[in-house]
C-alpha cells in the first residue's frame, strides 16, 4: 500500500477535529464568558529512505531521505486570556469580571470542591444563599466584614426570619435590628425672664430605644427653686411609645439641675457634671432607653432681648455632628456589589450593611485549567493550584449589570473553516489519487 493512503487519513482525521473545534465555537457564540478554541498540527512518524552521509575526501555530504506519514492534532489551545465584550443585562445579580481571576464556585454547600467560572450570572436561591443561574452551584467567599484569605464558604447574602405583622399575617423576611440612640443634646437659650419656666417648660426628644421602637422623652424645665437666678431643673415627665402610651416607671425621679455662669450664661454644670452631660438610667419598660446620654454644653442662660423673654432652648437626636441618632428595625430591600465583590444588603431604615465579599481564584498558567461543561472549570496539575485572593489585589474588578460575552471572533471562525474545507478537499484527493495509481498497477497485470 501506498504510504500516501494514510497520510491522507491521518490529513482527514485532523481536519476533521479542526471542524469539531471551529464548529464548538461557532455554536457557544452567544455563551456567557465562552472562551475560544484554536486547533494546532505536528506531523507524525518518518520512515527513513535514505541516510544521510558526511562528506569524505572526494566527496561531498549527502542529507537524509525521510517520507512523513501524515499529521496529528498537537493541541487545541484555549484562548483563556482574552476578554469578553460587556453585555448590559440591568439585573444587579448579573456580575462581571474585568481581569485575570475566576469566580469560585462549589456544588458542595461545605465548599469542599471548588470549580471556577467567568459566568456571572447569579441568583438567590431559597435559603438566601448566592447561587449559579444555570445549576444552583454556591458562590463562594467570606462573610461579613473577614477578609479573603484560604477559607471561603458559601454566602449567605438573605437571613429570612419569620415576622408577623400588623394584620396577623406571617412573613419571611430579611430583618435589621434596630440601635438605640446613645447620644442627644439640647441647644439653645434659657431665658431668666421666662414666665413659662414657673409651670415648666415642655421639651421633648424623640429617640430610638433597644428593640428598635420609637420613644419620646418628655420634659419640663423650671427654674431651680432658690433664690439664685442661674440655676434651672430639668425633670423627665414620661417616656412614651410609638402608640401614645406612657412606659416610664413612676418610681423614676429623673432631675436634672442646671448651673450657669452669672458673668457670660455658659453652662457651669449638670448636676454637678462640669462636663455637662447626664446618661439616663431607668427601670421597667422604659429601660431600652438607658444609656441615652444627654449633652447640656451647648445651653446658655442670660435674658433675651425680645420682649416676649421665650426660651429658644430644643432637644436634639444624637450628636451635634448628626451620629449616633440610632436607628428604627429595619426590612432588606434590595442587593447591591461594590467593584471589589463585596455584598450590601440596603435596608428600610436607611442603613446599609455589608454582607459578605466573593472570593476570586488565579492561576500560575489558566489555559491549563480543565472544562468540565457548565461554563465551569477544574484545577488540573497543569494549571497550577487555585489561589484565592480579593479581586483588587491584581487590580481587577467586577461590575454588576453585565454579563461577560463570548471571545468568539466570527470573521476569524469562518476563514478558518474555509481553510479546513479546502485542507480535508485536498486530503481526500491525496487519496483518491492514490486509489487511481494503484488502480493502475493492477491493471498492468492484465
Amino acid at each position: 500500500m501506498m504510504r500516501s493512503l494514510w497520510s491522507g487519513v491521518a490529513g482527514l482525521k485532523t481536519h476533521q477535529l479542526e471542524m469539531d473545534v471551529i464548529g464548538n465555537n461557532i455554536a457557544n457564540v452567544n455563551t456567557t464568558s465562552y472562551k475560544s478554541q484554536a486547533t494546532g498540527f505536528q506531523d507524525i512518524l518518518y520512515q527513513t529512505v535514505k541516510s544521510g552521509t558526511g562528506a569524505g575526501e572526494n566527496v561531498g555530504s549527502t542529507n537524509i531521505a525521510q517520507v512523513g506519514l501524515g499529521s496529528k492534532v498537537g493541541s487545541i489551545y484555549t484562548n483563556i486570556a482574552a476578554q469578553g465584550s460587556a453585555v448590559t443585562t440591568d439585573n444587579v445579580l448579573d456580575l462581571m469580571i474585568t481581569g485575570d481571576s475566576f469566580f469560585i464556585i462549589s456544588p458542595d454547600i461545605s465548599g469542599a470542591e471548588m470549580n471556577f467560572t467567568r459566568d456571572g450570572s447569579f441568583a438567590i436561591d431559597a435559603n438566601g444563599d448566592l447561587v449559579t443561574k444555570g445549576n444552583g452551584y454556591y458562590v463562594l467567599g467570606v462573610m461579613g466584614e473577614a477578609a479573603i484569605g484560604n477559607a471561603v464558604q458559601k454566602l449567605h447574602v438573605i437571613n429570612r426570619t419569620p415576622v408577623t405583622g400588623p394584620d396577623g399575617e406571617t412573613r419571611m423576611v430579611d430583618v435589621m435590628p434596630g440601635q438605640a440612640t446613645s447620644q442627644s443634646y439640647f441647644k439653645g437659650n434659657i431665658d431668666e425672664l421666662d414666665e413659662s419656666l414657673e409651670e415648666g417648660k415642655a421639651l421633648s426628644i424623640e429617640v430610638y430605644g433597644s428593640d428598635g421602637e420609637k420613644y419620646t422623652l418628655k420634659f419640663s424645665l423650671t427654674d431651680g427653686g432658690d433664690t439664685e437666678n442661674n440655676t434651672y431643673t430639668l425633670k423627665l415627665n414620661e417616656v412614651v411609645n410609638e402608640d401614645g402610651d406612657s412606659v416610664m416607671n413612676p418610681t423614676d425621679d429623673v432631675k436634672v439641675d442646671l448651673v450657669y455662669s452669672k458673668s457670660d450664661g455658659k453652662l457651669v454644670s449638670a448636676n454637678g457634671n462640669t462636663a455637662g452631660t447626664y446618661t439616663l438610667n431607668l427601670t421597667g419598660d422604659a429601660s431600652v432607653v438607658n444609656g441615652l446620654n444627654i449633652d447640656f454644653i451647648h445651653t446658655t442662660n442670660y435674658a433675651g432681648n425680645s420682649a416676649s423673654h421665650s426660651s429658644s432652648i430644643y432637644g436634639y437626636r444624637g450628636d451635634t455632628k448628626g451620629l449616633n441618632q440610632g436607628y428604627p428595625n429595619g426590612e432588606l430591600t434590595n442587593i447591591s456589589f461594590g467593584t471589589d465583590g463585596s455584598i450590601y444588603g440596603r435596608y428600610s431604615n436607611g442603613q446599609t450593611l455589608k454582607k459578605g465579599q466573593i472570593a476570586v481564584a488565579e492561576f500560575s498558567n489558566a489555559m491549563g485549567l480543565e472544562k468540565v461543561g457548565d461554563n465551569l472549570y477544574a484545577a488540573s496539575l497543569n494549571s497550577g493550584v487555585a489561589q484565592i485572593m480579593d479581586i483588587t489585589k491584581d487590580g481587577g474588578y467586577m461590575n454588576s449589570g453585565v454579563l461577560e460575552g463570548s471571545n468568539i471572533d466570527l470573521a476569524k471562525e469562518f476563514t478558518d473553516m474555509i481553510t479546513t474545507q479546502r485542507g480535508f478537499q485536498a486530503n481526500s484527493k491525496v487519496i483518491t489519487t492514490s486509489d487511481e495509481m494503484l488502480q493502475i498497477l493492477r491493471g498492468l497485470k492484465q
